[in-house]
């Protein structure tokens, strides 16, 4: 038989365990399925989720990635859009693997033949990391995007 002192510390856990069950009074306060999925989420402990899905990225893949994506920012504007394009498939490659890849940089006084390089540099730079022989969950799903961008670098290529 529990002696008195441990009933008492017996039930307040008990108590304690069933009241961190419950959802907070947030969710019957909000009636939108989304903001209770919220106000449950906030009542429970942190837990940090890696961003992108399971494992860590190859950090290769991830600099390709982002210096590819540096580069097609330097180039000039007159591509018909596909430069842009090709950034946009880089930033959902970078996403895939971790990496938030924004801006887009303006430089309209640059010659057409340095912004040809440039293209050709990250184009390079991404058949590399094709070639690299990485497998993988993330590097699979990173390297669809990257084909999309190697695609139309070569449209914004073939523009004169």
């Amino acid at each position: 038989m529990l002696q008195p002192a441990r009933w008492v510390v017996v039930a307040s856990l008990a108590l304690f365990t069933v009241a961190s069950m419950l959802p907070s009074s947030a969710w019957a306060q909000n009636g939108n399925k989304h903001n209770r999925r919220k106000a449950l989420m906030a009542s429970r402990p942190y837990a940090p989720v890696q961003y992108g899905g399971r494992g860590t990225p190859n950090p290769a893949d991830v600099t390709a990635v982002t210096q590819a994506y540096k580069l097609l920012a330097q180039a000039d504007h007159d591509y018909d859009g596909h430069r842009a394009k090709a950034m946009k498939h880089l930033s959902q490659a970078g996403r895939v693997l971790g990496v938030m890849l924004k801006g887009d940089g303006r430089n309209p006084n640059q010659q057409q033949v340095s912004s040809d390089e440039l293209l050709k540099q990250a184009q390079t730079m991404l058949q590399k990391m094709g070639a690299s022989g990485v497998s993988g969950n993330r590097h699979t799903r990173a390297m669809t995007h990257v084909q999309n961008a190697m695609s139309e670098l070569n449209t914004a290529l073939s523009i004169k």
